[in-house]
């Protein structure tokens, strides 16, 4: 399985203390999704990311057809309104916007219908996610007509779906088919649940991680970002070859 995966990925090695400078997932448009409420949460936010040492920001706004309707259009508006309030206040960081898809039959279509999709980075990097629950019946399809429209998927925070705690061989067979794991930091300190910071622990012992996120969405979500900097998991974590810092 290892040999494997790293011929798909291109293998990682151990290097030395690897300080997360791109934040590729986050909700920190304001009014668009769950994330902040306003322009000034956004703005305080991301005041702390840099004071954190984090040097650049995807954010990544949900798009769910059944609650979430946001377009490309919407998130591009959206993201402009942010950079316009950041020049006013004289506050020059670099944020960018993609999305967070939901894997459901109107992403699969839209995949189908070859509609812009919100990737980033020179490789189009797509992040996308699914039900905690139980794996959508169409997530192969999903992965195969992402990676045919010269994208590279990315399965945000694996470690949080409960149908893949006791079946890691299905966790083997999405890596077997080219996706990218991106686990949220917060796990690491067991903010959203015991089994949570325990697959976390098993992705990142397993070298299983290609990126680290905060997944913000509040200033609450902060503060655990910043506690989660002091367990010995993110330690570890960021001694691997994480690509979070060929975004900048």
């Amino acid at each position: 399985m290892t040999s494997l995966l790293n011929a798909i990925f291109g293998g990682k090695k151990n290097s030395e203390y690897n300080t997360l400078q791109v934040d590729m997932h986050s909700h920190l448009l304001a009014a668009i999704d769950d994330g902040v409420g306003s322009l000034e949460e956004s703005f305080e936010i991301i005041r702390k990311f840099r004071e954190l040492g984090y040097k650049k920001i995807i954010t990544t706004p949900h798009i769910m057809s059944d609650f979430y309707r946001n377009t490309p259009e919407i998130i591009q508006k959206k993201l402009k309104d942010l950079q316009d309030f950041l020049d006013n206040k004289a506050f020059y960081f670099p944020v960018e916007a993609a999305a967070e898809y939901y894997v459901d039959e109107a992403f699969v279509e839209m995949l189908k219908s070859k509609k812009n999709m919100l990737c980033f980075g020179k490789e189009r990097y797509l992040l996308f996610e699914t039900g905690f629950m139980n794996p959508p019946p169409f997530l192969e399809e999903a992965i195969f007509l992402m990676q045919t429209e010269g994208y590279k998927p990315i399965l945000a925070h694996p470690e949080r779906y409960i149908y893949l705690y006791d079946n890691f061989s299905m966790l083997e067979r999405i890596l077997e088919m080219g996706v990218y794991l991106q686990l949220n930091l917060l796990s690491l300190t067991g903010y959203y649940s015991r089994e949570a910071k325990k697959m976390s622990e098993k992705l990142i012992d397993a070298n299983l991680v290609h990126f680290a996120a905060s997944d913000c969405h509040s200033h609450k979500h902060f503060e655990a970002l910043k506690e989660s900097t002091k367990t010995s998991y993110y330690k570890k974590l960021t001694q691997k070859d994480l690509l979070n810092n060929t975004l900048l």
